[in-house]
Formats: C-alpha cells, structure tokens, sequence
C-alpha cells in the first residue's frame, strides 16, 4: 500500500521519465546532430592532445575565458573513464533533464510541494535548443533556474549577497546566456515585488539594486566582460530579422524536435489549455509569478535570430517559458474530477507523442552518424577532410559539423570546429586550412575552389580561402547528398565508400 500511494507521488512521475530519457539515449548515444557533433569532437581535443602527437599537429588548448564550459567541465575527463561517445552521451542526459527537474524544484520553492502541474516542464524535454545541439546552453538553464529558486528563498541583505556572487560566476563559466536568463528573472522579481510593497522604498530599494544585488552578480559581470574581450575572432553578423513565421517558430520551439508536425500539434493544445484553463479560473498564478512569465514571454518575443555573430537566439527561451508557467500554477479546487481526468487524458497523450517523436529522431540521426562513424574509422591518421553538400536538403540534423567527428575516430584535420567559441585552438600550420563553424561546399563552389589559388588567413584565425587548390592541399572529401545525385564524378576524386546520405572520396585518381 506505501508503494501505490508513493507512485502517486509527483517526484515518482518525474522519476520514470527521467528513466526514459536515460534510456532514449543510452540506446542511441549520437541520436543528437548539429553541433552537438562538434562540441563532442573539441571535447575529445580537450581530454586527448596531451598524449596524442596527430591530435597536437594540428590542434592545441589554450586557456582563453570562454562563457559556455559545461561539456568541457565534464566530458574530457570523463571520456577517458568510459569513452567519448558515453561520455557525451551522459552529457546529452543531464542537459535533457536539468531544466524540467529544476522546474520542479522551483515548484517546490513557489507552493511549498512539488505540484503535478509543474510535471508539464517534462513536455519542453525534446526542444529545439536541444534539435540544434544546444547542450550546453540546455544544462546551464536548468542550473539558471535553480539558481532562481533559491533567490526568491532568500531575502535582499549581504547573506544573500555572499551566497550568489560564486553562484553568478558559475553560471556564466557555464554558459553566458544562463547568467543573462538567470540575472533578468531576479531583477524582473525584485521589481515586482517592490511595486507590490514588498521591498523598501525607492532609496532604500535602489541601494538594494545597486550595491547588494549588483555585488551578488559582479563575479558573473567580470568574468562575461573579459570573455567578450577574447571573442574577436568570431564571424561578425549582426542581422535582426523579425517576421510573422518566424516568431510562430519561435512559439514552437519549446516542443520543437526534429518534427515540426509534432510541435504543431503539442504547442497550440499547451497554450489553448492554459488559455481556457486561466479564462475558466481552472488554474491559478503564484502570486507575482503572473508578472515573471509575462516579463518573459516579452523576452522571448523581443529575441533577434542573431547576435553579435552567434546564431539561434530566438530558439532558446520558449521552452523555459513553459516550464516557468508550469512551476508557477497551481489547479483549483473549483475543477471537478471529469475535468481532472480529462486533462490527465489529454497530457498522457502529449507526453506519448512527444517520447515516440523523440526515440524516432534520435534513432534516425543515430543511424546515420553511426554509418558515417564506421567509414571514418578506416581513415588514415591525420587526415584532411573536406565536406560538401550536393543542396540545402542534404543538410540533415546528422551531417552538419558532421565531419568533426572525423578528429575523434582518424584523428583528422576538418576546416568546422568552433574554435572561435572554444578552448580548441588550430595550430599556426593549420590556419590556412580553417573556417569554422563551415557548413561544407556545394559541387560548383568546389569546382572554384580547385582552380582558386591558396591565399594565407589574414586575422591568423582562419582563412576564407581554406578550400583553395584543395586537389593539391586537401586528403579526401565527403559530400552529403540526396538520393538520386550523382556525386562528384567529374572531379579529380575516387570513391571510397558510399553510403545512404554521404559518399567518401580520397582526393586523386582511382588505381
């Protein structure tokens, strides 16, 4: 009988999906694509160019403030006890999981217990930052909203003070964004709670601001400022678009995984049941949490596509805006039990939607990396891989920054990892051969390139011109494509291996 009442339990609920998503990607440890491939090829960078002379020809480490380490914390060190891939498997877990459970946890803080409704967090596992390979950005929100959680437990004064200022230089060596996250919700409750009279008047509340609060933050201030200092080798790009689909995108990108159909059918039912549930006074606000989730519905629509030359912006917050709303009601007594079991109907429905949705993506993109993965393998060590798209459809959550994943099997020089966001430097003799964050030549921009002449990197970073005279340079070529291309048959390339989205050349004629 204590076991069917403790399965009852909220936490108990939370747990089993926590399993599952242990799991989803224990089954399929590379069912994450996109840049998630390159963030676990710096990591292995990271935890093996001391002892490994091909890795240390062509890559080194340097020591450089970089606001965004959460992997590169954790899996270096931990690929050597249980290999890379598990290692970025665990990763790929705890980033899952973290936000929904300090969700949770929030919850607790807001009621006094953890609510069932705060379990809905759960349904923003499957996001679009983590489609993308947001990883660390995914782990570090989590640990910006228990961060949150503890600030409103705790009143303004030095104590508070003192607890946070290590707290908000973990946050943003963790990653910028999550200390940014972290430092607009605390400043949008303190506001809130001095228009509801629950600070000191204004002097009195300004000196709270200023000199406690802003103390409390400097550490995270300091740290994100010499950061910047150090970014001045990333591709400028300051484009703001706005337009009507794009922030309907946006509005799916908490529930956005691979599928846009499955978004399309959990987001409108989410925000339609907290629409008629708040109208029917169904469910109700924490007070002064109305006020933090509509400050941060502002911040979600207020958010560009790109920023200072870092793409994804307007991705990355829906899916904590749902998860603030979450922790934040409560059901009321005035909803009946048919209404209860309704509801609980409904949300099985969209938790098994979005966990079949979530096991299909992961396994697709599994597949294919692991297909890749093998003919990497055969690669001679120390190679140098060039990556080409037959079109934009080629460019499957798998295959791009895909070719990373040639450094970690062959040891290889690819010209796309984010050095510019990263501990990983290439060294002076690979300069010539750099772009990163390079998404991989059409056939024709090949075909030019061959012929261009080699120009030298100009910012001692990368260089534009990385792929010309790539016959004479460059060691083989992988081009992902679409079923039905021909490939490359009219460039001086020989087929190695072929595979359902990807064919591998060595650069050269056939024997």
């Amino acid at each position: 009988m204590r076991v069917a009442k403790s399965f009852k339990k909220p936490w108990s609920f939370a747990t089993i999906m926590v399993v599952l998503v242990a799991v989803i990607v224990a089954i399929w440890p590379l069912g994450l694509g996109r840049d998630y491939m390159n963030h676990l090829a710096l990591a292995y960078i990271e935890g093996h160019v001391h002892s490994d002379p091909f890795l240390q020809s062509y890559y080194s480490v340097s020591l450089d403030l970089v606001p965004h380490l959460t992997m590169d914390l954790i899996a270096p060190w931990l690929s050597h006890i249980i290999g890379i891939y598990a290692a970025g498997a665990v990763l790929i877990w705890f980033s899952l999981v973290m936000p929904p459970i300090a969700g949770i946890v929030l919850a607790r803080a807001l009621h006094g217990r953890v609510t069932w409704m705060s379990l809905l967090g759960f349904l923003t596992i499957f996001n679009a930052n983590m489609s993308s390979g947001f990883v660390d950005f995914n782990a570090s929100i989590g640990f910006a909203l228990l961060a949150f959680a503890l600030w409103i437990c705790m009143q303004p004064g030095w104590r508070r003070t003192l607890v946070f200022l290590p707290i908000g230089l973990a946050l943003v060596i963790n990653h910028a964004l999550a200390f940014l996250v972290f430092g607009y919700l605390a400043l949008v409750w303190e506001l809130v709670q001095f228009f509801k009279g629950k600070r000191e008047r204004l002097k009195g509340f300004l000196f709270q601001l200023v000199c406690l609060d802003g103390l409390a933050m400097l550490g995270g201030v300091i740290f994100l400022g010499l950061s910047i200092g150090g970014a001045s080798d990333i591709t400028p790009n300051s484009a703001m678009t706005y337009n009507p689909l794009q922030r309907a995108n946006v509005l799916m990108a908490g529930t956005l995984f691979g599928d846009f159909f499955a978004a399309a059918m959990l987001t409108p039912v989410l925000l339609a049941a907290c629409y008629i549930s708040i109208r029917k006074n169904w469910i109700a606000f924490v007070p002064d949490m109305g006020w933090v989730c509509l400050a941060f519905l502002v911040l979600v629509a207020a958010m560009p596509v790109t920023f200072l030359g870092i793409w994804g912006f307007h991705l990355r917050y829906t899916a904590l805006l749902l998860i603030l709303i979450a922790a934040s009601v409560r059901i009321r007594p005035v909803l009946s039990v048919s209404r209860r079991n309704a509801l609980a109907l409904v949300t099985v429905a969209m938790f098994t939607l979005t966990f079949t949705n979530a096991a299909y993506q992961f396994r697709k993109v599994d597949h294919s990396a692991d297909e890749f993965r093998v003919v990497l393998a055969n690669l001679p060590q120390g190679s140098k891989l060039l990556s080409s798209f037959s079109s934009k459809e080629a460019k499957t959550a798998f295959s791009q920054h895909a070719v990373s994943m040639a450094v970690i099997e062959s040891q290889a020089f690819v010209p796309s990892l984010f050095t510019n966001t990263s501990l990983v430097d290439v060294t002076p003799a690979m300069v010539d051969y750099h772009l990163p964050q390079f998404d991989g030549l059409s056939p024709d921009q090949l075909r030019i390139a061959a012929l261009a002449e080699a120009i030298p990197a100009e910012n001692g970073y990368w260089s534009l011109g990385f792929a010309n005279d790539w016959p004479e340079r460059w060691d083989y070529i992988v081009l992902f494509r679409t079923p039905g291309h021909p490939g490359l048959a009219d460039l001086p390339v020989c087929e190695v291996a072929a595979m359902e989205t990807a064919i591998l050349y060595k650069i050269g004629t056939c024997p």
